[in-house]
Order: C-alpha cells, then structure tokens, then sequence
C-alpha cells in the first residue's frame, strides 16, 4: 500500500492553532470553518484583501506601501538582536548539558525552508567542532522518510513561527520513537514549545513576512552551542576554540560595521541588477547555506529567480545558462573553494555574464574579473561567513524588490492569487 500522504487540518484535530489564525477565527464565530479542499471561504478572502497574509501572520502594525518598508528597518535590526543571542548562553548551556547527560552520540536537525538550511548548517558545524555524528533532513522528509533512530540521538528543530505543520509532525515523530527533542523559535506560546524537552525562545518582533531577523538570531545559537559542546567534549581544542570564541563575540559589530558601510553599495548594485532573468548564486562548504539562503531571500523580497550551485556543479550544469542577463554571483571567502570559485568567475565572464563577487576585504583575484564586489570582514573566518552572507543577500534582496516595484515585506500576499496559493500549501494555521 502507499504512503497515505501528510493532510493536516488543524480545525479538526486537537492541535492548538497559532495565535494569529485563532484570533482569525475568533473574528468570525460560526463562520465556515477553512479546509484543504475549499482553503479560502469568502470570509478569509475579505480578511486577506484587507491585510496581506503575512501581515496577519506577523501581527503587523499596519502596512507600507514605498521605501522604507518593515523589511528594511528588521534587517537593521539584527545587529542588537544578534547582542541578545550572546546574552542567551545559560538556556544554550541548558542544551549541551542535556545532549551531555543523555550521552547523545547522533543529532538530527531539521526545519523546513529556511529553518532546514539552518539545519544543513547546524550539522556541517556540529560534525566539524562537535565529533558527534550528525544529519540535516527537510521536516516532511524526516516524517516521511528517516530512518528509525537509536535512543542515543537528539532531533534539534527549528521553527520561526513554531506552528508549522511539517514541523509539528517531525517533532511528534521524534517523541514517539523516544528521541531527546530540542527546539529553537522565536514565537513565544506556540505550538512546538508544548511538544520539546528543551527548547530556547527568542522573539525578534519581526514585523514582515520573510524571515529574516529569526533566521541569524538562530544560526548565531548553533554556533554557540556547537562551540559549547566541542569544548565539552574535548573535539576543539583551547586554541582553536578562543579564536572562534573572539570572532562569535565580535559578530554584532562586525554585522553593524556591514550594514553601515554597504548598504548603499548594494542599493547601487540592485540598480544596476534589476532587469537580469535570474542570478546564480555559488558557494562551496559552510557557503552552500549561504547560496541556498540567499537564493531564498532574493526570491521573496524581489520576485527574481534564482539558483544556487556548489562550484564544482556550477561549472558542469550552468554554463548554458550564462548570458548578459544571468548574473553570476561567487561567495568566495579564503578557503578550499576559492581555486575552483574564481574559475566560475572567468567562466562567467567568457559567456558575457556579469559577475558580483563576495570575496574578504582586500581581495585581489576574484574581485578583479568581477563588475561588482561586496567585501565581507577580513577577520571572518570561513565557516562563520554564513551570518554575515545572510545579512547581506537579505539586503540586496530588499533592494531589488524595491527597485522592481514589489513589497518585500508580504512575500506577495498583497496579491490575493499569491495569497490564496498560501493558503492552498499552508491552509489556515499550518504554517
């Protein structure tokens, strides 16, 4: 028989709904109750041609209609909430000592969109500082797939919202077969804080619909907790583990000083961008994440499609690709990839593609066969450019959206067919 695939509707289950779509409902006694089937009675439609969805969804304080939007002001934002994630250290301590004192030997991470390439990165962390064998699985493919897991092992899941449905059946999962459950969200009162053995909530009060703030507060955590755990467990020696310690430290400022310094430069660059087809975004090790997400973010603040490679796929699957209107855009911090990334770099430009570099300040190969660069801090190294390179396609994602006249904050739920597509993947309260 085939797998009876995942139907949730939480008006007719005993799961507690977000509070945002409870309060929905509550504006609306006796109204027709929303379901897969029919996702939008008219009631929800008027709701939703009133207020973007992700407005509703964030709670936000009213709507924006020109620059700057919340999107803007969140991305700025980040600095001080990144400060606030350094200060959480006892409920992350809180964490190691559990994963410590249950003798976990594998962790799965898991999340969907963004939250899984969290989990990509938290594993590739945790393998590397941690000596721990360790996994990241998309949420629905954890329900549907994974493989049954020993009583030694942890699932770390993440969640912005804390509500999504993918999510919820992950974790509930994880329970039954008797794992150590760990969660991260930035919702106070949902549903996944009923359902975890440990779980760290940090409100950003984000104001759109992209998750951006939630995104760096929760990568800045497992950095921190893998670095715990590493000198736990003797896998990161002391002086390794300082250096990392000093550069964690200074992320706030260091995110500060990049905000100040290049947010113009990339204003100037999604000018100049705007009109391209589709960007290819390319990095290699710990900067797959920052490919992957910044892929993501640039498609919901400006509608512009986009693709992230690895370097060694980029040159065997893009080049047909390439052309004056397909922007080639290399993460090229020092590091194993760099040989391979500045021959994306020549390759692009043999085929007439323009090319925005992300190189270390200073930089003088890639940066030199490229139209445009963005420097990160000299002082990062590598495997921590993925908080910093998120802030950064964040911001030029913002800026194209702007510049080709979309919202960034609704991830296009002011259009009411986009909205009702949300409603059809996501029907009311699963996400």
């Amino acid at each position: 028989m085939p797998p009876i695939p995942l139907e949730v509707n939480p008006m007719t289950t005993s799961r507690r709904l977000p509070k945002w779509a409870q309060q929905l409902l509550d504006r609306h006694p006796g109204a027709e109750i929303p379901t897969p089937e029919r996702p939008v009675p008219d009631w929800l439609e008027r709701e939703i041609r009133q207020t973007p969805l992700w407005a509703l969804i964030r709670g936000s304080d009213g709507i924006r209609q020109e620059h700057p939007y919340f999107l803007y002001e969140d991305i700025h934002r980040q600095p001080e909430l990144l400060e606030g994630v350094l200060r959480l250290r006892p409920q992350l301590n809180r964490i190691v000592d559990r994963l410590e004192r249950e003798r976990i030997e594998h962790v799965v991470f898991t999340g969907c969109g963004s939250s899984f390439f969290n989990s990509w990165l938290g594993a590739y962390i945790f393998r590397r500082w941690t000596g721990l064998e360790a996994e990241g699985i998309e949420a629905l493919e954890f329900v549907n797939y994974g493989l049954p897991l020993s009583r030694r092992a942890a699932l770390i899941v993440q969640s912005a919202t804390g509500g999504s449905v993918e999510v919820l059946e992950a974790t509930e999962r994880a329970r039954r077969e008797g794992l150590v459950v760990i969660g991260l969200t930035n919702t106070p009162d949902s549903p996944l804080v009923e359902l975890c053995d440990e779980i760290v909530v940090y409100p950003t009060g984000q104001r759109c619909g992209p998750d951006i703030s939630v995104i760096t507060t929760r990568l800045l955590m497992l950095y921190l907790i893998a670095l715990a755990l590493g000198r736990r467990r003797g896998a990161l020696s002391d002086e390794p583990a300082a250096d990392l310690e000093r550069v964690l430290e200074a992320i706030p400022a260091l995110a500060r000083r990049f905000l100040e310094t290049q947010d113009a430069r990339l204003a100037a660059v999604a000018e100049a961008l705007q009109n391209q087809r589709a960007l290819l975004l390319i990095g290699g090790g710990p900067n797959w994440f920052s490919a992957r997400e910044g892929a993501l973010k640039i498609e919901e603040e400006s509608c512009m499609l986009c693709k992230a490679y690895r370097p060694g796929e980029y040159v065997h699957d893009a080049i047909a690709l390439l052309g004056p209107e397909m922007t080639t855009i290399p993460i090229a911090p020092p590091g194993p990839s760099y040989a391979r990334l500045y021959d994306c770099a020549r390759t692009a430009r043999a085929a007439r593609s323009p090319v925005l570099a992300v190189v270390a300040e200073g930089d003088a190969t890639i940066a030199r066969v490229s139209d445009h660069v963005i420097p990160l801090p000299a002082e990062l190294p590598e495997i921590l450019w993925p908080i910093l390179a998120t802030i950064l396609f964040q911001l030029l994602g913002y800026h194209l959206g702007v510049r080709r006249g979309y919202n960034p904050d609704t991830l296009r739920t002011d259009d009411l067919d986009h909205a009702r597509a949300w409603l059809t993947a996501f029907p009311l309260g699963t996400h």
